[in-house]
C-alpha cells in the first residue's frame, strides 16, 4: 500500500515537472514569436522608411532639376527681352541721330538757297555773313565775288515753295546731295522785268569738322513760268 502511494506520488511529481517544463517550453516559445515578430516589424518599417527616404531624395532631385530649369529659362526669358529692348533703344537712338542729320543738312539747304537765290537790299549783310559760314570759299565767291559789292533798288529775287528731295542717308555717309525745287520772283524795276521762273538745282554737301557745308551746285533747270 506504502509502495502504491509512493508510485502515485512520483508520477504526480512527474507530471507536474514535465508539465512545467511544457509550459515554460510554451512561453519560451511565446517569447521567440514575440521577438521574432518586433524584429521582422522593425525590418519591414526601416525597409519602408528607407524607400521613403530614397522616394523623397528622387523627388527633390527632379523637383530641383525642374526648378533650376525653370529658372534658367525664366532668366533666359528676361534676358531675352532685355537684349530686345535694347535693341530696340539702340534703334530708336539711331534713328533719332539720322533724323537729326538730316535735319541739319536740310536745315543748311534751305539756307543756302535763300542767301543764293534771295537777292535784294534789304538784308544782304546778314545772307553774306551767313553764305560764308555754309560754303566752301571756292563757292562763296561765285556767289559772293566781292566784299565791297552794293546792291542796288532796282533788283530782287526771292524764292518760293521750296521742295527738297534727298538721298538714303543712313548716317554715316560724309556727303550727301539733295535736289531742291523752287520757284524765283525775279523782278528787275530797270529793265520792266517780273516774272517767276521754276528752278531745279542739285546742292552737294559734305561734312567737315561736324558742320554741312555746300561745295558744289549743279542747276538742273531753269524756266520761265507763264
Amino acid at each position: 500500500m506504502k509502495v502504491l502511494k509512493n508510485s502515485i506520488t512520483k508520477i504526480i511529481t512527474f507530471s507536474l515537472i514535465i508539465g512545467l517544463i511544457l509550459a515554460f517550453l510554451f512561453i519560451i516559445k511565446g517569447l521567440l514569436l514575440q521577438l521574432l515578430g518586433a524584429a521582422l516589424l522593425f525590418g519591414a518599417l526601416a525597409l519602408v522608411v528607407a524607400g521613403v527616404t530614397i522616394f523623397n531624395i528622387y523627388l527633390n532631385h527632379n523637383i530641383s532639376n525642374t526648378t533650376a530649369s525653370k529658372q534658367i529659362q525664366v532668366t533666359n526669358d528676361s534676358l531675352k527681352e532685355e537684349n530686345k529692348e535694347l535693341k530696340k533703344q539702340l534703334s530708336e537712338v539711331r534713328s533719332s541721330a539720322q533724323e537729326q542729320q538730316k535735319r541739319d543738312y536740310l536745315n543748311t539747304v534751305n539756307q543756302f538757297i535763300d542767301v543764293s537765290y534771295h537777292r535784294e537790299k534789304d538784308g544782304f549783310e546778314d545772307r553774306k555773313k551767313t553764305a560764308k559760314s555754309i560754303m566752301d570759299k571756292e563757292l562763296y565767291e561765285q556767289f559772293y565775288p566781292s566784299e565791297k559789292f552794293v546792291y542796288g533798288d532796282s533788283y530782287t529775287s526771292i524764292p518760293n515753295d521750296v521742295q527738297l528731295y534727298v538721298q538714303q542717308y543712313d548716317g554715316g555717309q560724309e556727303e550727301v546731295e539733295v535736289i531742291a525745287e523752287f520757284t524765283n520772283h525775279l523782278v528787275i524795276k530797270d529793265e520792266n522785268v517780273d516774272d517767276q521762273t521754276h528752278d531745279i538745282i542739285k546742292v552737294s554737301l559734305r561734312k567737315e569738322e561736324n558742320k554741312w557745308m555746300v561745295y558744289s551746285i549743279e542747276e538742273l533747270k531753269t524756266e520761265i513760268m507763264k
